[in-house]
């Protein structure tokens, strides 16, 4: 479901002792910062079915303060519910979208609450994020989505490694 507002990306180091768990205070240590203003979507497994176009990102207003956040830059269609009770993901009544799509079929809501409706997007966002200068070692990389159209903060996170070239 698209619920709009925007995410960032931040990173926390794997604690070395069992029982020990990441925190959010840990992630607000090290924010990464976007690399470019450019954003993608690519439709489907293909990278040939890539889009580029230009991100709003900003540095003004975030936590902690000078970290970077961007938009979502999927528009979802514009009334109270973004489109959630359409039959059909993609703002059928003319309703319109909450700003201007970065492409074509780039807008909507992406799922429906009415049962048997045609849902779903059918591609991903991309974005490109800088490495910064950290030891080599286990990290936990989380991307927090900070909804708009509900009170509610979505957070997920991977395991990576960072090495020295």
């Amino acid at each position: 479901a698209n619920h709009g507002g925007g995410y960032s990306y931040r990173l926390c180091r794997k604690p070395a002792a069992p029982g020990e768990v990441v925190t959010e205070e840990c992630f607000q240590q090290t924010p990464l910062a976007f690399h470019g203003d450019t954003q993608w979507v690519q439709y489907g497994a293909d990278p040939a079915q890539r889009v580029s176009f230009k991100a709003r990102r900003t540095r003004q207003g975030t936590h902690p303060a000078g970290s970077q956040w961007t938009q979502n830059p999927i528009p979802a269609c514009n009334r109270t519910d973004g489109g959630a009770y359409d039959a059909a993901a993609f703002c059928p009544d003319g309703a319109g979208t909450q700003f201007p799509p970065p492409g074509v079929a780039l807008f909507g809501f992406g799922t429906s609450l009415v049962p048997g409706a045609q849902v779903g997007f059918r591609f991903t966002v991309m974005d490109a994020v800088q490495v910064p200068d950290v030891p080599e070692g286990e990290y936990v990389l989380s991307f927090r989505w900070d909804c708009e159209q509900t009170p509610q903060v979505w957070n997920t996170c991977a395991d990576v490694r960072i090495v020295q070239e």
